[in-house]
């Protein structure tokens, strides 16, 4: 072991000075699998120390050091050896004979295209100085222009990064890398927009109707979305103690919360946070805090966080999915693992148990919700289209974007439409993530719809089906793809039919 050690020490030191590699040694997968295994384990150790920093950054268990796991994560991304390496093997991966190799491989050319924008030296000192100003934007005021300014220049600099790499922009480099692919994505969208459309005008002609004919205003979208909102948040909980309802949920699945190496923890958390789950270490460690009053749903969905890396058995850093450097894991079927937990609460079963809601109590407020449910689903395609349009645009001004997307997906006629500011932290520190909530809902549904299937309409009872959960959707890490993950628990790839049934919208 030790002069295998040596032998890959010392080619790391040969290649530091020469910049160059043998062909044998290029060509030789074991000592591929040998450096995939020092730079994986360097990776993992860095992605714990961040894991660690932002739990204390959450928790205020202790001040955080987020600046030097960054920094390592730079220096790792930016290794000459390591992209040598990838970028030759990536071309030859039909002959790699190690399926795992294979994978490993394909996913770290994946993060090593997104670190060549995200962590690019001009892009690292922009985000920073925005992520500054957001951070004391409480204590004194920022000139919003400024803001706005510098955050059309990060997304100028994430294009020409893009396009450097031989991508469009930065949009199809991210779906390309997020594992959903742009033309996927874009089929998705308009089969969603049409799908959803009929129903939604029918809401809006009614509101119309209502108001005397007056134009539709982004004010009349507000109150039409109010509804849905409102019911699809579990009422009349029976027991406030929401770790003790997360413990019971659990357990009518068969998974012990007690055997879990993991902590909830609730307490006062920024503006718009409502919960954060943090897998400190893959798989044992996950942490989460739930902001303070928050409903059920938000303590499943950030448990389900937690069991999607806690069952996690495929042991390589790389392939476990660590969510701190883009391109590592697939945001939509991780997002999605987390609302299969919360969908629990919108199971009837579950709600005659834990709520005191009557059935028909129950089955009035699915109707509700089914009523409005197109409209949540244009507002989301409203949202995170606004940024994708930034991107694919920027001859644009965001208010045009805003307004362009107000009269497409919410059909407001008026010209007093409310724009929404662009100083807004996401667009610097999260990029291109809107839309994971919406298709986080979509894999739910279809989750949920197999587990009846297979189960019964009980089935949120039944110890089988955590078992069932670690095996098809939690054990693989990233080895398998989301859509292959998909179909191995559902039989099938994402689905828009089954979740539009769901709301009746078909």
């Amino acid at each position: 072991m030790k002069k295998i050690i040596l032998r890959t020490l010392i080619i790391f030191i040969a290649f530091c000075y020469s910049n160059t590699l043998s062909a044998s040694y290029l060509d030789n997968e074991k000592e591929l699998e040998s450096i995939l295994d020092n730079m994986g384990n360097r990776y993992e150790k860095i992605a714990r120390e961040l894991g660690l920093a932002y739990w204390n950054f959450y928790s205020a268990e202790t001040n955080p050091n987020l600046e030097t796991p960054k920094r390592k994560f730079y220096d790792l991304l930016s290794n000459d050896t390591l992209n040598t390496i990838i970028e030759n093997w990536y071309p030859k991966l039909s002959e790699i004979d190690d399926p795992v190799i294979q994978k490993r491989v394909n996913m770290w050319h994946r993060v090593l295209i997104s670190a060549k924008v995200e962590y690019s030296e001009e892009i690292m000192a922009l985000r920073n100085k925005l992520e500054k100003i957001f951070e004391v934007s409480n204590k004194k005021e920022n000139s919003k222009e400024n803001i706005d300014s510098l955050i059309l220049s990060l997304i100028e600099l994430r294009n020409e990064e893009s396009v450097k790499l031989g991508f469009e922009n930065y949009v199809h480099l991210t779906f390309e890398t997020n594992g959903l692919g742009y033309e996927w994505f874009k089929n998705f969208v308009f089969k969603l927009d049409s799908a959803t459309f009929d129903a939604y005008k029918a809401l809006v002609e009614k509101t119309k109707l209502e108001n005397n004919g007056k134009e539709f205003s982004l004010t009349n979208m507000f109150r039409l979305i109010a509804p849905y909102y409102r019911n699809i948040t579990p009422q009349k909980i029976r027991d406030t103690n929401n770790v003790e309802l997360v413990k019971n949920t659990l357990n009518d699945i068969g998974i012990s919360y007690s055997d879990l190496s993991m902590k909830l923890v609730e307490q006062k958390l920024p503006e718009g946070v409502g919960g954060q789950g943090i897998m400190v270490d893959i798989p044992n460690d996950f942490r989460a805090v739930i902001s303070t009053e928050q409903d059920i749903s938000v303590w499943l969905h950030e448990m389900g966080h937690g069991l999607h890396g806690l069952y996690n058995s495929i042991n390589f850093p790389i392939l476990e999915g660590y969510e701190w450097v883009p391109g590592n894991i697939n945001p939509t079927f991780a997002e999605g693992m987390a609302e299969t937990i919360a969908w629990f609460a919108r199971n009837i079963e579950w709600q005659k148990k834990y709520t005191e809601l009557s059935e028909q109590e129950i089955n009035e407020t699915k109707k509700i919700i089914d009523t409005y449910s197109s409209a949540f689903i244009r507002l989301h395609l409203f949202n995170f289209m606004k940024e994708v349009n930034l991107y694919l645009n920027p001859e644009k001004s965001f208010k045009e974007i805003q307004l362009e997307l107000g009269r497409k997906y919410l059909l407001i006629e008026t010209e007093e439409f409310r724009t929404q500011p662009l100083n807004n932290i996401i667009y610097v520190s999260y990029p291109l993530y809107f839309h994971n909530y919406l298709l986080s809902d979509m894999v739910a549904c279809q989750v949920h719809k197999a587990l009846e299937d297979k189960f019964g309409s009980g089935y949120a009872f039944n110890k089988n089906v955590g078992p069932y959960l670690i095996e098809k959707f939690y054990s693989s890490g990233e080895y398998l793809d989301w859509n292959q993950r998909l179909v191995q628990g559902t039989g099938k790839s994402l689905d828009l039919e089954t979740y539009l049934e769901y709301y009746n919208l078909k």
